[in-house]
């Protein structure tokens, strides 16, 4: 009896032993499966149901879906996009579908090159679903179904990582959830306005550098969209094709927005992200007051700074907002605004001021209101074209070419100039603000044939200089000496860097790459007259205006251990 019961308990405990492995396996397998489910971003039930989906073809040189159509007729992509949500959004996905694959596999590649290790990146992806899983809560209705327009109409290249919809959601809250970067490559925007007196005509005119360090596609492929959304204001917005959002944009009615990014304090993690609450204020604002009042609807992820204007009253006005402030800065006949908030209650900001004081934003800032100040009551389109393309440094200092204290940096992925009391937007073809800016009748794009097409401004006389050509060649020695550093090939990588501050003596960057490899070799060697090299090249690397406040203090900090360790 007792050996029976004792085989009983055994055959028990196997069993139980053996329920408890199944059950810890399953919830192994059926954990992601549930935090997926949870975390999910699904398109609207309802989106694209009973709806034809329209067939691209190519007439005369154009791409057509339906009535919206795509051309390249004046050197820039250009969409015309009509029709109710879903098939403004697919027709928008078939038109740019050979951009937005080139778009997604370079995203995906830089995402894999700077996180190599697909458990790292799982971790991402994990804790970005978990903080975003509720981001389309403040999306308007419309929009999600645009927004499931335009995955749909896509090919599904990255299917393994997430779905197509939620990609595209994501995409369109990039600049949120990369914004607390410290190196963000949107950091370095800078926008004016000037009306009334300050101008030659009393028209309102725009300057708006969108600079973001990305790769050249993001340049050459810039796109200008006009939408003609359903029930809906109409407007032209310059991105690129697969933004359905805007950053900067021009209304029928005249209203012009735009967005620099900042950085605060505060944070969210509920709001609606800032290209998708710009095209709501585009879609539905007559006036600046009305502008402002849409954009405080929203609640916000992250902080930025906003341009907003009505080319009807001249007015416009700098918006600094965070998830915790709304100030309204409106201008008298001139205004700019680079990155950092300068209104009172932001004055103890500490992100704030770090952006002011240690990056670019605060050296920007005071060109541009020099410049305003200086050409007020002579400024026209031409005259704002000549403040983006600036490229000195408060005083008129000379700055090297690509300085990132320059208003022009030569990294803008687009540059426009905006009259918007005519409604004509120009946009630079590029490369970057140096090309010939396109002029475009934000009127006639929509119907009104008795416009007619603007003149195009001209390009910038340093496209073909010898500087310019000395400046991509000196770009080419600082990338080569980079690797060579990477492979331990100091005294190569130092010849390369030497060759780089060679074509261009004004380069900060050059200067440094070269002082920190100098540097580099004087603490291996220990040799007095690497010291006095490294020594030399920093204090000339001092001089030259540099962008970023820490390399200031690295050049200085290791100037003191050069003359601690001499002799």
């Amino acid at each position: 009896m007792k050996s029976r019961l004792i085989a009983a308990f055994r055959r028990f405990s196997r069993r139980r032993w053996l329920w408890m492995l199944l059950g810890l396996v399953s919830l192994v397998l059926l954990l992601p499966r549930l935090f997926f489910w949870l975390t999910e971003i699904k398109p609207p039930r309802e989106a694209g149901r009973g709806v034809i989906r329209p067939q691209s073809e190519v007439r005369d040189g154009r791409i057509y879906v339906g009535e919206s159509w795509m051309s390249r007729e004046r050197g820039l992509l250009e969409l015309h996009l009509a029709g109710e949500p879903f098939v403004l959004g697919y027709s928008h996905g078939r038109l740019g579908t050979p951009y937005l694959v080139q778009i997604e596999d370079y995203l995906f590649g830089e995402m894999r090159r700077y996180v190599p290790s697909s458990l790292a990146l799982s971790a991402i992806k994990t804790g970005v679903m978990l903080k975003q899983r509720n981001l389309l809560d403040a999306v308007p209705v419309p929009l999600r179904f645009e927004l499931a327009g335009l995955a749909e109409a896509q090919p599904d290249g990255q299917g393994d990582f997430l779905p197509p919809f939620q990609r595209v959601v994501f995409y369109h809250a990039l600049h949120d959830i990369t914004q607390t970067i410290e190196h963000s490559p949107l950091l370095g925007c800078t926008a004016v306005a000037a009306s009334g007196s300050a101008t030659t005509d009393g028209h309102l005119y725009i300057g708006r550098n969108f600079d973001f360090e990305g790769p050249p596609m993001f340049d050459s492929d810039k796109a200008i969209l006009f939408f003609r959304p359903q029930d809906k204001l109409a407007f032209a917005s310059v991105a690129w094709t697969g933004m359905a959002g805007v950053v900067t944009g021009l209304n029928e009615a005249g209203i012009y927005v735009s967005v620099n990014a900042l950085r605060t304090d505060d944070k969210s993690d509920h709001g609606i992200p800032v290209e998708l609450l710009l095209r709501d204020v585009l879609e539905r604002a007559h006036s600046l007051d009305e502008a402002i009042a849409v954009a405080k609807e929203h609640a916000v992820l992250v902080p930025d700074l906003y341009l907003f204007a009505d080319g009807k009253t001249g007015e416009s006005a700098v918006i600094e907002r965070s998830p915790t402030r709304f100030e309204v800065i409106r201008n008298h006949d001139v205004i700019a605004v680079a990155n950092h908030a300068r209104s009172a209650p932001f004055a103890g900001d500490q992100a704030n001021e770090r952006l002011r004081t240690y990056l670019t934003s605060g050296a920007r800032q005071a060109r541009a209101d020099e410049l305003l100040a200086r050409y007020r009551g002579s400024l026209d389109a031409n005259g704002v074209l000549q403040i983006l393309r600036d490229k000195k440094g408060v005083g008129d200092k000379e700055l090297g070419l690509g300085n990132r204290n320059a208003l022009d940096a030569i990294i803008a992925t687009h540059s426009v100039v905006v009259d918007a009391t005519d409604r004509v937007i120009w946009v630079a073809k590029g490369p970057h603000a140096l090309g010939e800016y396109v002029g475009f009748d934000l009127r006639k794009e929509l119907g009104d044939k008795s416009r007619v097409d603007p003149a195009s401004l001209a390009e910038d006389p340093v496209l073909h200089s010898a500087d310019y050509r000395n400046h991509r060649m000196m770009a080419q020695s600082l990338h080569a000496a980079e690797v060579a550093k990477k492979r331990d090939q100091l005294e190569l990588a130092i010849e390369e860097a030497q060759r780089a501050v060679s074509l261009s003596p004004l380069s900060a960057d050059a200067q440094q790459l070269l002082a920190d490899l100098l540097w580099s070799r004087a603490m291996q060697s220990r040799n007095p007259s690497h010291r006095q090299q490294a020594t030399q090249s920093y204090s000339t690397f001092l001089k030259l205006s540099p962008p970023h406040r820490v390399d200031v203090e690295q050049a200085e900090q290791r100037l003191k251990q050069l003359a601690a360790s001499a002799p």
